[in-house]
């Protein structure tokens, strides 16, 4: 069966960027008769805060998303990811890391071959000069990464596990069969792809969506102090706006509540009408 997931970090309020993504991974999943999940990566501890994780859950049920409970919150159980990490140290693809960012542009990391003991301060490190820079998106077709690093954090040296780690464990352990997200995540594909094998896993199927843009400035974003969707516009009409920015059809949804409006949708979601580059608002 279909499984999507929609994965906010909660690092504040939900925005019209990322309902624009959770759109696209849930009119997906009820296209497909299947289920999207909801997940909160709050790894990262310094950025995230609890009221964030709650205002996005409150803000998604306005907005008439229904997801399977339990939410998962990665904060609350860290051992799938130690556990990754050490099959990746044990089958020699991880190493335990003592450089320091500026070592590492100065001179090449040599810490496979010291087989260091973990310790706070330290680092764990993927090898990746094995990983392909290919792979296929579902929407846009093969994509080529041109730049892949040498290695990959996988725990930091302040003991927080990386984005790419954990995205790789909740996926399989959630069975997820298709990643819809933004296109500024394409370059980390062929990465996370590499660690599903090392994993002994396949990798789920790849969706990524365009990003919106602010007129003559970057990606629309909490760092760019982006607007929270709900205190912009009311529920319908915020989905309505993002249905819209996606190139779907929105005739008759209109005056439809929120809960109303997403099966509609997803009878009419076409992939093709997507655009094909990110898309800017004033």
């Amino acid at each position: 069966m279909y499984c999507g997931r929609f994965a906010p970090t909660p690092s504040g309020r939900l925005h019209l960027g990322s309902l624009l993504s959770a759109a696209g991974a849930y009119l997906r999943a009820l296209q497909a008769g299947g289920r999207c999940l909801l997940r909160l990566e709050d790894l990262d501890r310094p950025r995230c805060k609890a009221e964030y994780a709650g205002s996005i859950i409150a803000d998604l049920k306005t907005l008439g998303f229904a997801f399977p409970e339990p939410v998962l919150i990665q904060s609350t159980d860290l051992d799938p990811y130690a556990q990754a990490v050490e099959t990746l140290i044990h089958s020699g693809q991880a190493f335990v890391c003592a450089c320091s960012r500026r070592a590492i542009r100065e001179h090449p990391c040599t810490c496979r071959e010291l087989h260091l003991p973990y310790k706070r301060g330290r680092a764990i490190r993927l090898q990746c000069s094995a990983a392909l820079r290919d792979f296929t998106d579902e929407r846009l077709g093969r994509i080529h990464v041109p730049l892949i690093p040498d290695s990959l954090i996988l725990k930091r040296s302040d003991g927080i596990y990386s984005y790419n780690l954990a995205c790789v464990v909740d996926d399989l352990r959630q069975g997820v069969t298709e990643v819809v997200r933004g296109s500024d995540l394409i370059a980390s594909t062929p990465l996370q792809i590499y660690l599903y094998e090392l994993l002994g896993a396949k990798a789920p199927r790849f969706l990524h969506l365009p990003l919106i843009t602010a007129r003559g400035g970057g990606k629309l974003s909490k760092q760019n102090h982006a607007a929270p969707i709900l205190s912009r516009y009311q529920p319908s009409e915020a989905i309505l706006l993002v249905l819209k920015l996606l190139g779907q059809d929105t005739r008759g949804l209109e005056g439809v509540t929120p809960a109303e409006i997403w099966p509609q949708a997803a009878q009419r979601f076409d992939l093709n009408a997507i655009a094909r580059h990110d898309i800017e608002i004033d």
